[in-house]
């Protein structure tokens, strides 16, 4: 057994660009700039899992705690003090109860330590011999410290996994949106005290099991009556959850080097077990993921937004800064992404896989700027931002028709489209984010430079595929038709004229 909060397990850079492992009690310390994990899943649950630590020990009272600490730093004489309320819940090891363990003995077989990790080839992919990019058994051995980064990242982000297996409180595959510091060189304890927020209501020692599901018999879920909810437990609750019913293996180890991070360890694990009908949560909205709710019907529950074919595009980037909405659907920001401590100094770290039920397609990253705007301002900055995605929406397929007509390979057209005009899109957005309103002539001139972007590179892309195929050069007529037509509808788009209008009628009154 170790403590996870005095065990140095967690491998960081320094400010003098050396890597070496510390623990959660030595967080304070100023001269840890980043974690530094060796898979990016481990990386974004890490950040999850110190605030989590922060925000369930050490969260301010109020606002003005919370910049009393951003100023002056954390002490860390009250953080370890804090640290011992938990300490209990932070135990990981063979005995019970242990971090994110079942605190029963489950009466199962043992199965693979490979089954931990999210993208990890299933029992049914490896049966019919389709594991091609991660191979079976590329994954055997996981050194102590791995091992529970593994089991906080598949308890957060628990994919679908067959009859009973839960999915994590967000669903399989979570958006997951974080708060970091624009100014480079910021320590590590800052870009996670931007993620936490005040808390008025200090919790009892008497309600560590309802925070930390592990430490009481499991209430699993094969009857409804179980299901977990924020009020029959504790809301801290969102950054513990315990979906999955797991169990280490620690009587079969061996000395040897880590699959994961390479280390050489005397007691790597290799086996798990594995129950389904683990907690089942519903009713929970986690503060640091974003959420939509159809506007037909407000009392059906919100879902958090997922990882999506592609990643992210420039035009869901409104949604995760402020509250928006269309014909069918409201976004809501994270709390923490709404609540925003330092406006016009931080951006926003998106992460997330793309599932497919059980299989992971891909692990995305983004990171979006943020705005600084009061609310007039910010419904002036909404409407024209949601003006111009709606160009470049009803934009992309006349680029996918244009090609078909020009016979040119439109499969990957649509992401082409999104990741070559983002660069234009984000100097839009800092435009208006300086000048959000359509009667500041910086605005008209960001609006007017939007529309010529999207033309210019809408023929660029369209060149670059239908020109440079080499069977295509004896149909040259063929694809100078389709590449005036694509400029001639371009052109013909509703939403481009409402855009140049908007920006001459507001040039209009400028000048009256």
């Amino acid at each position: 057994m170790f403590s996870l909060i005095t065990e140095p397990w967690l491998p960081v850079i320094d400010i003098q660009g050396q890597r070496r492992k510390v623990s959660p009690a030595e967080l304070a310390d100023h001269a840890i700039i980043d974690l530094a994990w060796p898979r990016a899943d481990f990386q974004g649950a890490a950040y999850q899992l110190l605030i989590g630590l922060l925000q369930t020990a050490f969260a301010p009272k109020d606002e003005g705690q919370w910049e009393d600490i951003w100023n002056k730093g954390i002490d860390p004489d009250s953080w370890r003090k804090a640290l011992d309320r938990v300490a209990v819940a932070m135990r990981f090891g063979p005995q019970k109860p242990a971090f994110l363990q079942d605190y029963s003995t489950l009466d199962v077989e043992n199965s693979p330590i490979a089954g931990l990790l999210i993208d990890a080839p299933g029992g049914n992919t490896v049966k019919l011999n389709k594991d091609h990019f991660v191979k079976r058994s590329h994954y055997q051995h996981f050194c102590p410290h791995c091992t529970a980064m593994a089991l906080y990242t598949v308890q957060t982000n628990s994919p679908a996994g067959g009859a009973g297996f839960r999915t994590s409180m967000r669903g399989g595959g979570p958006l997951t949106t974080l708060l970091m510091p624009v100014q480079a060189g910021e320590p590590l304890w800052r870009k996670l005290w931007l993620n936490v927020m005040p808390a008025k209501h200090r919790w009892a020692d008497e309600h560590l099991h309802l925070i930390f599901p592990w430490l009481t018999e499991t209430r699993s879920s094969e009857t409804a009556k179980n299901i977990v909810t924020p009020e029959n437990s504790h809301p801290l609750q969102a950054y513990w959850g315990m979906p999955r019913r797991l169990e280490i293996d620690f009587s079969h180890t061996q000395r040897g080097e880590c699959d994961l991070c390479g280390e050489h360890h005397d007691a790597l694990l290799s086996q798990i077990r594995s129950k389904n009908y683990g907690v089942q949560y519903d009713g929970w909205v986690h503060p640091l993921s974003p959420y939509r709710q159809g506007r037909k019907d407000t009392a059906a529950p919100v879902l958090c937004l997922k990882g999506q074919p592609g990643g992210l595009a420039y035009k869901d980037w409104l949604g995760l800064v402020m509250t928006t909405e269309d014909k069918l659907n409201r976004t809501l920001p994270a709390r923490i992404a709404l609540r925003n401590p330092r406006p016009g100094a931080t951006g926003l770290w998106c992460f997330g896989f793309d599932m497919d039920n059980a299989k992971a397609r891909c692990w995305y990253e983004h990171h979006l700027p943020m705005i600084r705007l009061g609310s007039d301002e910010s419904e002036s900055f909404s409407d024209l931002i949601s003006m111009a995605v709606e160009l470049a929406t009803s934009t992309r397929p006349l680029l996918v028709q244009a090609l078909k007509e020009a016979n040119s390979d439109s499969s990957m057209a649509e992401m082409t489209f999104w990741q070559q005009t983002e660069s234009g899109f984000r100097q839009l957005w800092q435009a208006l984010s300086q000048h959000p309103s359509a009667l500041q002539p910086q605005a008209r001139a960001a609006l007017r430079e939007w529309g010529e972007t999207l033309q210019r590179w809408l023929l660029q892309i369209f060149d670059q595929r239908a020109f440079t195929h080499p069977d295509h050069t004896a149909d040259l007529q063929r694809i100078l038709s389709a590449r005036f037509n694509l400029l001639k509808n371009f052109r013909k788009l509703n939403s481009l004229k409402k855009l140049k209008g908007i920006a001459m009628e507001h040039r209009e009154q400028a000048n009256v």
